[in-house]
């Protein structure tokens, strides 16, 4: 804590101090410093000494976070259900009980749900509660019990399954991002990173300001102008979930017209030169499975990583006889697919005119200057100035894992893939604290040359896939769907009729939520508590009654805010959250709480979370997964198997393995946090990483095959009816449900999109971002293109109904606008709520997931992104449909 300069000298004022410490408005955590006054927080400001956040800039969100810690309606004490009826609207008359009542029925619970099958216990988190590396504890103290039915509802903005696939596989991150300090052309996709929420905010914020300031442009592919699109250099107007058609057609144009790509990049660096059979799968050597590539200076067969090979050695076209077979390397498989990919045949199916296609891609493919180095810090890199970034937006559909691959391979062929100016995952690589190499984080490669994270938030690695299983061992069903990270099985409609399939018998017998609100934050309302009343017994940790809450909870335990908390894991694991995606120095930033003593009851969850693995009697996996985790291998530091610490007392042992003997609780309390450069081969490694010298990116991805093959046939023995298609190899366009389900009566496609103003549902509650939002155009109502507007007879201001094929309804306010694509209807964040706990966020609004449908036939069926876009007409409220 540091003494502010101008400490009042009046004797009523006892304690005037700035505290630094980590916002909790959204999962970013951006540093930030507190002004505490006689022990009240009264001001919230940027710290500009960090790279972690805006340099002393702050968002609205977190400024308003002094409005949350002081609600009047926070949760104080713990509380029991008890009214036996649970639903919507139904009062759960609550009654006030102690911490020891809760505690004893929840462990009671627990024991025989551990003794009986761990799997039966379920948990649901949200990185929208708090700061990231929370959600990890959480995800990890689920484990330790022995279960992995972890629910996410991504904070109600549907969490990317596609997009962090994706970005495991290509950059061992759990996303990607702009390289904004060298790049000078991109391309959005369905993303708002660098003009509104999402993964480090406000660095990318800043970062992408300073890109634009000095001439860099942006395209931005979206159905609406608003944060991102209208901030851009040019806004492409798109239709919901084509956007993998319009960048196929761009590849196709840069690959097999333009003839540019980075033949070196592709040699070296992806699976394009890998020798394919008549059946499209790998050739491998005869002993060790290695896949083989042509090496033209040899005339032989090698297996991909062979010392010997030279660069330029590799073969790229051309057809060879290997081991009695006609081969041909991927890269040859991968032109002849794009071919029927045109711009004409893109355009029909996106609106996206084809000479805007033709013109974008040459524009890129000539920004990425291929051939062309840079030198940073006496290194020479690669540069390719161009990036291509997707999202929610993208991913959400029934098509999203082949959306992601798709749109990162615009990357890929140019050679784009973590190098200055490309497109980067955040971060691959972390060497350590200086003094120490602790808190480092270095990947390695895996099978086929497949980087494998050395972390990554899933369930599992995005490498090596699984290969499916025709039972399951608990309700996810990922021992089927082995390459999703959060499941949507557990919030689909017909999960019973697929666990009979299946062959799934651990029903859940328990439902632990800390900080989520899945009951309005999936699908429609209706169907998720219906689903959810099912569960014997539910447990809500919040600060707030929320929705999931008053619908279903059986206990209601209050939790502390980001800034009554003491939490030491924050970025020391979660570094996408908020660490710089580029050339910036390192940096720890704990929260520290800013108010003295514990308000009311409030608990830290992470302090519960220890308690009851204490009382449960799995201390001692949690103190050793830390032990693991964290490297820790002096005993000093080792959490012992039965130690019984407070989360600050594993946090002490913890910051002073990573950061030195000096550098424990105590200091981080008098000096907030610590920095340390970092080097320039952490954030630019494909090329300059030894051990991850032969990693290759998967552009052609042989695995679907046999993974397709499996699932077909459990499928199909079952009758589980699947999108079996898109299993193969070649990055390809599948219609998205949404897109199949419009027709002449449902002429339109409803989307969501992240509001600026707004963490998803968690900030309703809070009265200034109320006050802002209310003077917002778009946050409380539904927005419409004006001229389809008029051509339906609806004016600015109208009160609207939009309904879907499967009689889904939703009313609200209209707002007409010029940007916005003439065949969509848009609504903002999630606002429509109704907790009575909550009264700021009740009933203001509309509520997009009223509209969605969660059945399996709305889910992608690799990775099980669920279809945020729906099909619906419009009219007036109150007029006959």
């Amino acid at each position: 804590m540091v003494a502010s300069k101008d400490l009042a000298k009046s004797a009523d004022i006892w304690d005037d101090k700035w505290i630094d410490t980590a916002c909790g408005g959204c999962y970013n955590g951006c540093a930030v410093r507190v002004r505490r006054i006689n022990g009240v927080a009264v001001a919230i400001e940027g710290n500009p000494d960090t790279s972690l956040g805006g340099r002393g800039g702050i968002c609205g969100k977190g400024a308003a976070s002094l409005m949350t810690l002081y609600d009047p309606n926070r949760l104080n004490v713990p509380l029991r259900r008890t009214n036996p009826e649970k639903g919507i609207g139904i009062d759960p008359k609550w009654q006030p009980i102690s911490w020891e009542e809760a505690l004893d029925e929840i462990t009671k619970r627990l024991k025989k749900i551990r003794k009986d099958n761990p799997e039966k216990l379920w948990q649901n988190t949200s990185t929208a509660h708090t700061y990231g590396g929370w959600g990890l504890v959480a995800r990890d103290w689920l484990g330790c019990f022995g279960s992995h039915q972890r629910l996410s509802s991504g904070g109600s903005l549907h969490c990317g399954n596609g997009a962090h696939h994706s970005a495991g596989l290509v950059h061992a991150s759990w996303s990607a991002t702009i390289d904004w300090r060298y790049n000078n052309y991109s391309l959005k996709w369905g993303s708002s990173k660098g003009t509104g929420s999402g993964h480090a905010m406000t660095v990318n914020a800043r970062l992408r300001a300073e890109a634009m300031a000095r001439g860099a442009k942006e395209i931005c592919f979206d159905p609406m102008c608003n944060f991102a699109a209208g901030n851009s250099t040019e806004w492409i107007p798109i239709l919901p979930g084509t956007d993998s058609a319009v960048a196929l057609a761009m590849i196709n144009i840069i690959i097999n017209e333009l003839n540019i790509y980075d033949a070196q990049f592709l040699k070296k660096k992806t699976n394009l030169s890998f020798l394919t059979d008549p059946n499209g799968r790998f050739l491998r050597e005869e002993t060790g499975g290695e896949p083989l590539v042509w090496d033209v200076k040899d005339q032989r067969a090698k297996k991909r990583n062979d010392p010997n090979i030279f660069i330029d050695d590799y073969a790229l076209e051309g057809s060879y006889e290997v081991q009695g077979l006609k081969s041909q390397p991927a890269f040859v498989l991968f032109k002849e697919h794009l071919k029927k990919h045109t711009p004409e045949w893109a355009s029909e199916i996106s609106t996206v005119p084809a000479s805007t296609i033709r013109r974008i891609a040459r524009e890129f493919a000539e920004n990425a200057q291929i051939g062309s180095t840079i030198n940073i810090e006496g290194k020479n890199f690669p540069y390719r100035p161009v990036g291509s970034i997707y999202f929610r937006g993208s991913q959400g559909h029934t098509n999203g894992t082949h959306q992601c691959w798709v749109l990162d391979l615009l990357n890929v062929i140019v050679g784009a893939e973590d190098v200055p100016g490309g497109c980067v995952g955040w971060p691959c690589i972390r060497l350590g604290h200086p003094a120490t190499g602790h808190a480092n984080m270095i990947p390695h490669e895996g099978q086929d040359g497949i980087i494998i994270p050395a972390n990554f938030i899933g369930g599992h690695d995005p490498w090596p896939i699984k290969m499916p299983s025709d039972t399951c061992s608990g309700g996810r069903c990922d021992d089927f769907w082995t390459m999703t990270t959060t499941s949507g099985v557990p919030h689909m409609r017909d999960r019973e009729e697929i666990w009979k399939k299946l062959n799934m018998t651990a029903e859940p017998e328990m439902l632990l939520v800390w900080g989520g609100n899945l009951a309005v934050s999936v699908a429609n309302w209706d169907d998720q508590v219906d689903l959810f009343k099912k569960i014997p017994f539910i447990v809500v940790t919040d600060i707030y009654s929320n929705e999931t809450a008053e619908a279903l909870a059986d206990i209601l335990l209050p939790d502390q805010c980001a800034l009554e908390r003491f939490d030491w894991q924050t970025n020391l694991n979660s570094y996408f959250f908020n660490h710089p995606p580029t050339y910036e120095e390192w940096a720890y930033h704990p929260q520290l709480p800013v108010v003295e003593e514990p308000i009311s009851e409030r608990r830290n969850c992470i302090d519960v979370m220890a308690e009851l693995a204490d009382r449960v009697g799995f201390r001692d996996k949690w103190n050793e997964h830390f032990n693991r985790v964290f490297q820790i291998t002096d005993s000093q530091y080792q959490l012992k198997p039965n130690e019984s610490l407070t989360w600050v007392e594993m946090g002490d042992r913890v910051l002073r393995w990573c950061f030195g003997t000096d550098k424990g609780v105590d200091y981080f309390k008098e000096h907030g946090y610590i920095k340390w450069p970092k080097k320039i081969e952490e954030i630019y490694w494909r090329w300059h990483w030894d051990s991850l010298n032969n990693v290759r990116i998967p552009a052609y991805r042989e695995h679907l095959i046999n993974i397709g093959e499996r699932v077909k046939a459990i499928g199909e023995k079952v009758k589980l009816d699947l999108a079996f298609e898109q299993y193969t190899p070649f990055p390809s366009y599948f219609p998205p449900q949404s897109y199949l389900e419009m027709n002449k009566e449902y002429d339109l496609l409803v989307f969501s999109y992240r509001d600026v103003l707004h963490t998803n549902n968690f900030t309703s509650q809070n009265p200034w971002l109320d006050e802002v939002s209310q003077a917002c155009p778009y946050t409380y109502t539904i927005t419409m293109n004006a001229g389809t507007a008029e051509q339906k007879g609806l004016k600015d201001g109208d009160i609207i109904c939009l309904e879907t094929p499967y009689g889904r309804k939703e009313k609200g306010l209209l707002k007409v606008m010029e940007g916005q694509h003439p065949k969509t209807v848009a609504i903002a964040g999630q606002a429509g709520l109704w907790a009575k706990g909550r009264p700021i966020a009740l009933g203001k609004g509309s509520n997009f997931d009223l509209l969605l449908e969660s059945d399996l036939k709305h889910y992608d069926h690799l990775t099980l992104c669920i279809e945020t876009a729906v099909a619906a007409k419009v009219y007036r409220a109150g007029e006959v449909s």
